[in-house]
């Protein structure tokens, strides 16, 4: 019995020292932090410091990072307030409020599931984005998000044109090029013959 309570608070302060290397300590009220590095705290909170998560995604959104509310909302179970954000960023031409209110509807996460409604957000999406060179690409993600909503709702006609666009686009070569570029960066070998 001594063995087990032993091991049990050793494995208890390994796994605790363990998740504070994941979450590095910051003072909160720093002025020097960067939006970025409060948005980097809110993202790992939900995982490594679930307790610091609300402080940290509310420095975040009031630093001007709205999507913070997301992760406040995955970690309380209630939407409404990212919902709520995303629809006024979406209303003033937002691409992030837009795709993340697709999103939202397609994967029926914090709002009743609407497919016909996800398609509508990305035809906006795709409407007011296509030209731009910065947007290629998101753009070709919601080609792909299309193609597999399309494909869902059996509309295989649909789904044809943008698996059509997807081609024409070289869309998976990029893909694979950044997903080969990620891979060399964080130093992983991939063995080709296996």
């Amino acid at each position: 019995m001594k063995k087990f309570i032993s091991t049990f608070i050793a494995l208890i302060l390994c796994s605790y020292s363990f998740a504070g290397t994941l979450f590095p300590k910051h003072d909160i009220n720093d002025p020097k932090l960067s939006k970025n590095t409060v948005m980097q705290l809110c993202q790992k909170s939900l995982m490594y410091a679930p307790r610091q998560l609300e402080k940290w995604c509310e420095k975040a959104y009031e630093m001007g990072y709205w999507q913070a509310l997301e992760v406040i909302s995955l970690h309380t179970n209630d939407g409404s307030r990212y919902i709520t954000e995303a629809q006024r960023h979406a209303e003033n031409g937002d691409p992030d409020g837009i795709l993340a209110l697709a999103f939202v509807y397609e994967s029926g996460r914090f709002v009743t599931q609407n497919l016909h409604k996800s398609i509508a957000l990305y035809n906006q999406y795709l409407n007011e984005n296509q030209g731009i060179e910065e947007e290629k690409m998101r753009v070709n993600r919601t080609h792909e998000a299309l193609y597999l909503i399309y494909t869902e709702l059996g509309d295989f006609e649909k789904a044809a044109e943008q698996k059509r666009f997807l081609d024409g686009s070289n869309y998976i070569e990029s893909k694979e090029a950044i997903l080969k570029k990620q891979i060399q960066e964080a130093g992983i070998s991939i063995d080709s013959e296996q």
